[in-house]
């Protein structure tokens, strides 16, 4: 099980992040469509089956994940091992969300940008259902904490409230 440390908001634009990342050095490690789909049952902890297609191929996804309720910008939160779904294990996973009492609550689909340096970690998403555009800063605490607060002029004019 891993914990989280990541700082998320909605943004007015994407842009001005993907800069800041190309500007300072970052990987860009990934930008791929990513289909979500959520799974709740009103508990704690939410069951999230994710498809990304990079390149034309398609890798879907199980995890599960505290299901953080509020709208704090930072969200510390436990999440288990990723689980790769194939068409072997397609039934047991569906059973398994099945038996945990899991339904479909809500479905993702955003184009994801990923941006590396050392300890921190951007993923930089925009929207396509429902429109909106996020970012989030995850990794080490003292780390994202430094860049987050190096971006709190960005951050200010671009948050959406």
């Amino acid at each position: 099980m891993n914990k989280e440390y990541e700082y998320s908001l909605k943004v007015k634009d994407v842009s001005e992040f993907i800069k800041y990342c190309n500007d300072n050095n970052y990987v860009k490690e990934d930008e791929y469509l990513q289909t979500r789909t959520l799974f709740k049952n009103g508990g704690p902890v939410m069951a999230r089956i994710t498809e990304n297609e990079i390149n034309g191929k398609v890798e879907k996804v199980l995890n599960f994940k505290d299901d953080n309720l509020n709208d704090n910008t930072l969200k510390i939160s436990r999440e288990s091992k990723d689980l790769i779904v194939t068409s072997e294990n397609e039934e047991f996973v569906e059973s398994l969300l099945q038996i945990l009492d899991l339904n479909n609550k809500k479905v993702l689909k955003r184009k994801r940008y990923v941006f590396v340096k050392e300890y921190v970690k951007f993923e930089i998403d925009e929207y396509l259902e429902p429109i909106m555009n996020v970012i989030a800063i995850e990794g080490i605490k003292e780390e994202v904490d430094k860049v987050y607060e190096s971006l709190s002029e960005l951050i200010n004019i671009q948050k959406v409230d």
